[in-house]
């Protein structure tokens, strides 16, 4: 059972994501620092510093949050797997779901993404942490479908997975650099998940189901 201090430092925690958010949806990534979270957050510096660090793990916390409508989708997908007949439209649907996590808050995470980006190639344990979470949360959805046999078993499903997560995250990071706009987001960001589930899948029927929902970008 959380304690009240553990409860406290979870608000004061969400306290500083939204003054981050209204920060950055108000004034731009540049506006954002330590003074100015302390100032529209309402809390001491010092909070913020023993709650976060510095501004990139704030700034990383944001990507993290707004983001993590990918796991929830990964879930779905796995909990649909396990309930019995298989459809490849679950794929799909896990992928809209992931489409619409950076649409639907494009103006907060284009440049909170882009921020953690550099992080990343910056080397910053904390990014490294949260992607790899989320591989393995990749991971354990291929392996629930190995498991029930919709997948390939003998192929090398972490490598799958890196390369589902990456690619795909690869995709949204040219999106939110202005590279892509919405639409090759949709379309690049499909096809580079399909195109590896499609040699995965093990079935005729299922490939030709991936493959049509492909087709349908072409429409």
């Amino acid at each position: 059972m959380p304690t009240q201090g553990t409860q406290s430092q979870e608000i004061n925690r969400q306290r500083i994501l939204e003054a981050a958010r209204t920060i950055i949806l108000e004034n731009g990534m540049a506006a954002l620092s330590m003074r100015k979270l302390a100032q529209v957050s309402g809390l001491a510096l010092r909070t913020l510093y023993n709650l976060y660090g510095n501004k990139e793990n704030v700034v990383l916390a944001v990507f993290d949050h707004g983001t993590r409508g990918i796991e929830t989708a990964l879930s779905e997908l796995e909990h649909a797997m396990c309930r019995g007949e298989w459809k490849t439209s679950y794929y799909i649907s896990m992928i809209r779901v992931m489409e619409h996590v950076f649409l639907d808050n494009q103006e907060i995470l284009k440049p909170a993404m882009q921020a953690s980006a550099s992080l990343y190639r910056m080397g910053s344990g904390a990014a490294h942490a949260m992607h790899k979470r989320r591989i393995k949360k990749f991971l354990n959805t291929l392996e629930t479908a190995a498991e029930k046999k919709l997948i390939w078993g003998d192929l090398d499903l972490e490598v799958a997975a890196t390369l589902l997560y990456r690619n795909f995250f690869s995709v949204a990071a040219q999106w939110a650099a202005g590279e892509l706009d919405d639409r090759e987001l949709v379309v690049h960001g499909r096809y580079n998940i399909l195109t590896i589930l499609h040699t995965l899948i093990t079935t005729p029927e299922r490939q030709k189901n991936a493959l049509d929902l492909l087709r349908e970008l072409k429409e």
